[in-house]
């Protein structure tokens, strides 16, 4: 891998976080931190397992609220990776990356548009975790949605598929240990994935740590098996 794409997706993440904050209504201080609220009152402790079996019918209920537009979706996908192998001798292994490129980056991009636009709303989410010294929490909260929106644009775009892949991978083992220190410490955190304002129970918390560690594995496929190569269907270069 190269080193000098990591340094310049930090340095890009660093000057977009200037610029928003610069040009945002809603800017905030970089050095500081918003205030930590008390648990929700009612907020269950669920043991591990109590976690994962809540955090799945959270899963379930939402695929039956969207099955329409998922298997549909899949459907379609698996009849152009198929047309494709067929029609034009496309290998499966590129295909697969370049599905997972494209889901991965509209997902982040979905879920960095919340935080990029209104700062100060997930400075105080990211605040809520109580995982970061005070002084820094606002510096991280514009940082981390700016390298969501980095690594995306860099799955869509370059040719340095590893790297962007490992860039992924990273953010997903930060939100997993941040995740998993406040569902130890039981602080009723709310995950705020795609929606500032967060869970509104247990179990979306949960299903967001068991959907990161989940994702963490194909991303980790993609970081060891990519090429360098822009988004297409064909091979590897």
């Amino acid at each position: 891998m190269k080193k000098p794409v990591f340094i310049g997706a930090f340095l890009a993440s660093l000057l977009l976080a200037l610029i928003n904050n610069l040009v945002n209504h809603r800017a905030i201080a970089w050095v500081g931190s918003p205030e930590v609220y008390e648990k929700p009152s009612g907020w269950p402790t669920l043991t591990p397992l109590q976690g994962v079996q809540a955090g799945i019918k959270v899963a379930v209920k939402d695929f039956h609220a969207h099955q329409g537009v998922i298997l549909g979706g899949l459907a379609l996908i698996l009849v152009v990776m198929v047309y494709l192998n067929r029609a034009r001798g496309a290998q499966f292994g590129p295909m697969l990356r370049t599905v997972l490129r494209l889901g991965l980056a509209a997902m982040f991009l979905a879920a960095a548009y919340p935080k990029f636009t209104d700062p100060k709303g997930f400075a105080i989410l990211v605040a809520q975790y109580q995982f970061l010294p005070g002084f820094a929490v606002n510096a991280f909260a514009l940082w981390l949605s700016a390298f969501e929106i980095v690594a995306a644009i860099g799955l869509l775009i370059t040719i340095w598929e590893r790297e962007f892949s490992a860039l992924v991978g990273v953010l997903l083992l930060m939100f997993i240990v941040a995740l998993g220190q406040a569902l130890t410490r039981d602080l009723g955190i709310a995950c705020g994935c795609f929606d500032i304002e967060g869970a509104t129970d247990a179990g979306e918390t949960w299903f967001s740590l068991v959907r990161d560690v989940t994702l963490l594995l194909p991303v980790a496929w993609m970081a060891l098996s990519g090429g360098r190569r822009y988004l297409h269907w064909g091979r590897n270069r």
